[in-house]
């Protein structure tokens, strides 16, 4: 179906402001997706956002809109990259996957067999599916980080290896913010034959490959005004503006010593996750909250598995194993840290009966603070992304992204 340009009498809109906040593309009988989308942004709701969905390898919406920055002066472009935190797992996931379809290692393969010094602490026999199902215990480590030392791998990855289990590893699973992106990155430099590390791995078998703008690791080439910058919350918001986030969370993320407060504030102690958005983070290539990357080129990403994953060699194999998920843990899906369920798996979240954001239950992908989500559904031919810039203060489902999201799906029931 002809895809054409989004202007206000095309999808209904009534002023001059939603002709210059939004911009973008919409097929032909998806224009409900975008009224949803324009209105977030003139809500205020969504400082600027950005949306591409691509079905069976049509992109049916691009979408973008709003403010690229707090001043409010220059618009958001459909091709501007952010900050995508914890949509970063779900990049750090798919080169695991190429990895393991390469035969670098086994998702069922032992860590310490790998890392020896991984061991310690009887943590010899957990799986390379068990760190990135988020099942390692290894959610919160002693190690005091900060913007100078973030970017020392080594000293990192050494620390982790002598770190003690926050549970008996297999029993929980909980949200390993930061330590999923440094594991999975020494896995793939200790088996990787040229030794890169996760930025590179990513950059040259997957990212280039499929000419995405998605970045673990910024480079210097890349075009800061092309960036819009994040507008955070601080911790007194997740009180004042409470919304989905569950409230042991918001109490434990301030008292030190929960799990939840080792684990979300190392570093920035209560600096809240917009203090991350600055250039010393945008270069490190954290590979669990550091990515950088546009709506259209997380949709490319995962178009490339919801097509079965050859472009990029995936092995019918591993993308089986995607599809299916990893065993739950022993005692239950609740996140030890965020205290609410939630089902990882590889380095994706699955849909599971408290959350399904897709129709069926092949989906793979990741949310990240603030809001935004991406994934595809290999079943339904469906690849998915929504950032945004202005940080919500809920949990998934943020209300500007999911409206986006239902109407879209709308659609594509009307159109079958």
């Amino acid at each position: 179906m002809q895809i054409r340009g989004l202007s206000p009498s095309q999808v209904g809109a009534q002023s001059a402001e939603s002709d210059e906040l939004t911009g973008g593309y919409v097929a032909d009988g998806f224009e409900p997706v975008a009224h949803a989308f324009q209105a977030s942004i003139l809500s205020g709701q969504a400082l600027g956002a950005a949306c591409t969905i691509i079905h069976r390898g049509e992109t049916l919406v691009d979408l973008h809109g709003g403010r690229k920055d707090r001043s409010r002066e220059a618009l958001w472009n459909g091709d501007d990259i952010a900050l995508v935190y914890s949509l970063t797992k779900g990049l750090t996931g798919m080169a695991a996957a190429v990895a393991v379809s390469r035969g670098l290692f086994a998702y069922d393969e032992r860590v310490s067999d790998i890392w020896p010094e991984f061991a310690a602490h009887g943590k010899e026999a957990i799986t390379v599916a068990e760190v990135l199902s988020e099942q390692a215990g290894l959610a919160a480590i002693d190690y005091k980080l900060n913007l100078e030392n973030i970017g020392d791998e080594a000293a990192i990855c050494d620390a982790i290896a002598r770190q003690k289990p926050n549970w008996t590893p297999g029993d929980h699973s909980g949200n390993h913010a930061y330590t999923l992106g440094w594991i999975a990155s020494e896995l793939i430099h200790r088996r990787d034959p040229e030794g890169r590390r996760l930025p590179m791995f990513f950059a040259e078998e997957i990212a280039g490959p499929l000419g995405a703008d998605v970045f673990v690791g910024l480079p210097d080439t890349f075009d800061r005004d092309r960036i819009a910058r994040i507008e955070g919350f601080g911790m007194q918001d997740l009180f004042i503006h409470h919304t989905t986030m569950p409230w042991p969370l918001t109490f434990k993320m301030c008292l030190p010593g929960t799990l939840a407060f080792r684990t979300l504030n190392n570093p920035l102690v209560l600096e809240g996750p917009g203090a991350l958005d600055r250039e010393a983070f945008w270069r490190v290539g954290q590979g669990a909250a550091g990515g950088m990357a546009s709506a259209r080129g997380l949709a490319a990403l995962y178009n490339a598995f919801a097509e079965g994953g050859e472009k990029l060699g995936i092995t019918p194999e591993v993308m089986a194993t995607l599809i299916k998920g990893h065993p739950f843990p022993r005692k239950g899906l609740k996140d030890q840290v965020l205290t609410a369920n939630m089902y990882y798996s590889y380095g994706f979240e699955k849909p599971f009966s408290e959350w399904e954001y897709a129709r069926t239950r092949s989906a793979f992908g990741s949310f990240a603070v603030g809001g935004s989500l991406a994934f595809c559904d290999p079943e339904d031919g469906v690849a998915y992304a929504w950032i945004t810039n202005k940080l919500g203060t809920g949990k998934w489902d943020d209300p500007r992204e999911k409206m986006v999201r239902d109407a879209f799906y709308t659609c594509l029931e009307n159109r079958s």
